[in-house]
Parts: C-alpha cells; sequence; structure tokens
C-alpha cells in the first residue's frame, strides 16, 4: 500500500514539474466563418456544400490583393509571403497575375493603443517562525538545543498595473469572378487576436497567420484558441 502511495505522489509530482517545464507558447484566438469544405480532402456532401465542392474539384489559383501603402511596405511583403505559403500548402496556386486568379485575398493587421489594468498582487515574506530541537549530549547531560524555520505566507498586497495590447490579423477570401458581377463573393472571413504586454506588432503577424491555418479552413461559427510553441531564444 505504502509503494502504491508513493508511486502515485511520484507521478503527481513529475506531472508539476513537466507542466512547470513547459515551453511557452504564443496563444491565439482564432474567429472563422466560411463556405469551404476542407481543402486537401473534401468529405461529400449535397445542397449548397455539394456545389463549393464541386466548384473545389480543381485547384484554385488565388491573388493577394493590396492597397498602395501595403504594395510599398516590406513588412507587408513578408508577411504576403507568409500567407501564401499557408495557401499553398493547402493545394492552391499562387497567381501574381489578377485575370488569371479564382480568389481574391485580402490580408490586414492592426494593434491597439493597449488598454491599462490594474489587480492587487500578494506580497510573500515571513509570517512566524517554527521550531525543532535538536538532542545534543553536553558533559554527561542532555541537552537541547532549539532551531528556528522561517514560515512564509502573505503579508500584504500591492497594487500592480501593466498595459495588454490587443494584435489581430484578419483574413477574407473572395470569389473573384462572383465579385467581378457585383454578386456575394465572401468565401472565408477570419480574425486571429492575441491579447500581450508586447507591443511589437511585426513579430506577432506570422504566429497569427499560423494560427488561422491549424487547421484551414476550420469550424466555421465558432471561436478557438490555439497554441503554437515558441523557440527558446539562442544566446
Amino acid at each position: 500500500m505504502l509503494r502504491r502511495w508513493t508511486g502515485l505522489l511520484m507521478g503527481l509530482l513529475l506531472a508539476v514539474f513537466l507542466a512547470g517545464c513547459a515551453a511557452p507558447s504564443f496563444v491565439a484566438t482564432v474567429s472563422v466563418r466560411h463556405q469551404l469544405p476542407p481543402l486537401k480532402s473534401a468529405p461529400v456532401a449535397s445542397g449548397t456544400a455539394a456545389a463549393v465542392q464541386a466548384a473545389m474539384a480543381k485547384p484554385k489559383a488565388f491573388v493577394i490583393e493590396s492597397n498602395a501603402s501595403q504594395a510599398q511596405s516590406l513588412a507587408y511583403s513578408q508577411f504576403e509571403s507568409e500567407l501564401a505559403g499557408h495557401l499553398m500548402q493547402q493545394g492552391l496556386i499562387w497567381q501574381k497575375d489578377p485575370q488569371k486568379a479564382d480568389w481574391l485575398v485580402r490580408l490586414d493587421y492592426q494593434i491597439d493603443d493597449g488598454k491599462n489594468k490594474s489587480y492587487q498582487q500578494p506580497i510573500w515574506g515571513t509570517v512566524g517562525y517554527s521550531v525543532s530541537y535538536q538532542r545534543v549530549i553536553s558533559g554527561g547531560s542532555v541537552v537541547f538545543i532549539p532551531r528556528y524555520y522561517p514560515e512564509t505566507g502573505i503579508v500584504g498586497s500591492q497594487m500592480v498595473s501593466e498595459t495588454i495590447f490587443t494584435r489581430e490579423v484578419f483574413i477574407d477570401i473572395l470569389d473573384k469572378r462572383n465579385l467581378d458581377k457585383g454578386e456575394f463573393a465572401k468565401l472565408y472571413e477570419g480574425r486571429a487576436r492575441n491579447r500581450s504586454q508586447n507591443d511589437e506588432l511585426d513579430a506577432a503577424v506570422p504566429y497569427l497567420i499560423r494560427s488561422l491555418f491549424l487547421p484551414f479552413p476550420g469550424p466555421s461559427g465558432v471561436s478557438r484558441e490555439v497554441r503554437i510553441p515558441l523557440q527558446p531564444a539562442q544566446p
């Protein structure tokens, strides 16, 4: 019985240790609405879904739209390539000529000015002492020498303020033929959001784009949390 409880205790301690050593992750909240089947292996469908699936039977070519400001941005060019790479992994074709594209893809990203958040943080300190006695023989007599050990606990609290920034990426995919005819053309709209004390947007955009492809197109009409392990910093 003792061996059993010892094993359980060691297992619990190991789980706590591994949880504490878990690699840090980039956490994104992903919200998606679409009318696309899974691009790599579309299931059999009927009705409207069947029509969409039939339209997906042949590989689609896409073009990524950019305005005048984005077209001259090195950062946007990098993010455009990042997005195109993920789409091509889904079997799509990156087409630079808009006239030869089936789909029009729009990419946008932003960061807010940050919101202040305040909360009480406990202050830890010594709240008392415990004592034990060591038995020592001295001069033929038994002497008990006290040993004091500090006990730690919450001794107060302090107000802590921090600024939380919201970093977001937006991706829309439209049927170019329907768009040219003035008809409803939206096939996919996705948003990935990350909240952090870090106000660096450029470093977050590739992770936000990637989170929308885990998986793609993913469940429609729901929000979900995506965690991407971060690589440890190189010395």
